[in-house]
């Protein structure tokens, strides 16, 4: 590298950190970087090379009595940069290798229910929520490195046998969640 091209590198790395207020840098597979930059007095967020990936959907219609190990079905999504959640089967697969944080919020309706975050078929969180008479809402986060072509998804507990209905509407929805916190190699 000369120097003339190493004095150009420090300028660029000066500018993204000092001026122009740099968030995230991910190294690609071609070497070059993927910078994503807050420009200061802007609200939005610009970048060489988009490295975002979020996705957010919910539930259009309550469910009464989901079955043992069903996979919940987000249909309506509002959210999906990186084009890696699929709503008809419900399920997030990994465009990028990174760590990311998903979430999941399920409202029951007087019901008692066990559910699962699942990263290639195995637990990595769960949650539980048991209602008498009453309408309330249960969420688990999970952070986890997760890799390109990995498949992420939320499920009822694979053997508890849970009663009652699931609800989504304007008062609460049930919803599922997701974004790349950092990117890895």
């Amino acid at each position: 590298m000369s120097l003339t091209n190493m004095l150009i590198s420090w300028i660029v790395v000066f500018y993204m950190v000092t001026v122009a207020d740099a968030t995230t840098s991910c190294r690609t597979a071609d070497g070059q970087y993927d910078v994503t930059v807050k420009y200061r007095g802007k609200r939005r967020t610009e970048s060489p090379k988009s490295t975002v990936i979020a996705f957010y959907a919910f539930m259009s219609k309550r469910i009464t009595n989901p079955g043992v190990g069903r996979r919940l079905v987000f249909d309506v999504v509002k959210t999906n940069q990186g084009g890696g959640y699929n709503s008809h089967t419900g399920v997030f697969t990994c465009p990028k290798t990174g760590i990311y944080v998903f979430v999941w919020v399920i409202r029951l309706g007087s019901a008692y229910h066990s559910f699962d975050l699942m990263i290639n078929n195995a637990v990595f969180g769960s949650t539980y929520l048991h209602n008498h008479g009453t309408d309330g809402s249960v969420s688990g986060t999970v952070v986890a490195h997760v890799s390109k072509g990995d498949s992420v998804y939320v499920r009822m507990h694979s053997i508890f046998k849970g009663t009652g209905k699931m609800h989504s509407d304007t008062h609460g929805r049930t919803a599922f969640s997701g974004w790349l916190l950092n990117c890895t190699i």
